[in-house]
């Protein structure tokens, strides 16, 4: 069929034509943004789950919705190095030249300005902050994070509510923040939520970041929402494989449908990923079993040479071999004992490498004494290419 048509999107973050399962984590966004913005505190949202089951592209929903309300958002994504106190200073200061210009500046704002200032100085190396408001001391500059960041966030949500905005940070790839950064982000939304001020945070990251959370501060839970994404399941598994042809007036044969889910398992990018090569593939509607099982291969080549490859190349000789050495014992979660074994060392000798691991993003623990890989089909990609 012709790809220029071709309605499947495969992509970092790059939104379904249409998008399946996801209808109650929408509305719990949009009543949030909602209740915010009428004076309502609620908990905020903590999205985790594997690599490819479309965090991101619920937090890009997320960022329509708040725009929608007229909220000044900002979409923060962290990586493996990221200095959190540097990124976050950045973004706040494009927040505080949002809420209104300098020159109709009220009393709130006007203090919110001095008390980043003052902050942005104490940081080595912080963001330039050109603005001719003098530094407000005693507020934001103390080098103790938690509390300067607490302070940060209090002055932009009283700037913002004197000045009948609202505002929210939408941040991705939370499990890169350090425990001490988790710590000053969960403090800054305990206090903007007990002040009721119109300041939402949305987080997304890997399943780590709920351990992370807990681990940082024992009332997160009361703080955030925590909420699984997941694969899809059916009967909306088979809608993101038919809807988006649909709309095309191009059809699905049950028997391709049901080939599709089980190559895919349900994970959206994947579903992505291959419907973009079954319509390539395939020459007419409806679309057969035989076209599906064609675009397979087709399929896992191009994930291998990117989706998999580009993240199996980040890892060092150590971390490849106990990887290899979990996907050989079959699908996840595996039992550190049994990988231990099937690598030929102490568990206690494969905790560095596992903590590495972590840290990169490339395994979690699912439980106590258990790990597994972040990105679905990584131990098939692994025993396919030994």
């Amino acid at each position: 069929m012709n790809p220029i048509e071709n309605p499947y999107r495969p992509g970092a973050g790059t939104k379904p034509v249409f998008l399946a399962g996801r209808d109650e984590i929408i509305s719990k966004a949009d009543t949030l943004i909602k209740r915010v913005k009428i004076g309502n505190p609620q908990r905020s949202l903590m999205l985790y789950g594997l690599r490819g089951v479309g965090k991101t592209v619920l937090l890009n929903k997320i960022s329509e919705l708040a725009e929608t309300e007229n909220y000044i958002v900002e979409q923060i994504e962290m990586s493996e190095n990221d200095d959190f106190r540097k990124v976050i200073a950045g973004f706040i200061r494009k927040i505080l030249l949002k809420i209104n210009r300098i020159e109709n500046a009220k009393e709130k704002l006007l203090k919110a300005l001095g008390v980043f200032k003052a902050f942005s100085i104490s940081m080595p190396d912080g963001p330039e902050f050109k603005i001719d408001v003098d530094a407000i001391s005693g507020e934001a500059d103390s080098g103790d994070f938690e509390s300067d960041l607490t302070d940060l966030f209090v002055n932009i949500g009283q700037a913002a509510k004197e000045e009948g905005k609202c505002v929210c940070i939408l941040i991705d790839e939370t499990q890169y923040l350090k425990e001490k950064d988790m710590a000053a982000l969960i403090a800054s939304c305990h206090k903007i939520s007990q002040k009721e001020l119109p300041l939402v945070v949305v987080c997304a990251g890997l399943p780590s970041i709920a351990a992370l959370s807990g681990d940082a501060k024992s009332y997160a839970e009361r703080l955030f929402e925590f909420i699984p994404i997941k694969y899809l399941e059916s009967p909306q598994d088979a809608l993101a494989i038919t809807e988006p042809a649909k709309k095309k007036n191009v059809t699905y044969e049950s028997d391709a449908v049901l080939e599709f889910i089980k190559v895919t398992r349900g994970y959206p990018y994947f579903i992505q990923e291959l419907g973009k090569h079954t319509w390539d593939l395939a020459h007419s509607s409806p679309i057969t079993v035989d076209d599906v099982k064609n675009a397979t291969a087709t399929t896992l080549k191009e994930l291998d040479n990117s989706f998999f490859k580009v993240r199996l190349d980040r890892a060092a000789g150590r971390e490849k071999r106990l990887m290899y050495g979990m996907a050989e014992l079959g699908q996840g979660p595996y039992l550190m004992a049994d990988v231990a074994k099937k690598v030929g060392i102490k568990v206690s000798s494969l905790s560095p490498t596992r903590a590495t691991l972590i840290s990169k993003g490339f395994i979690y623990t699912p439980e106590f004494g258990y790990i597994d890989f972040t990105v679905p089909l990584f131990d098939d990609f692994l025993r396919r290419n030994k």
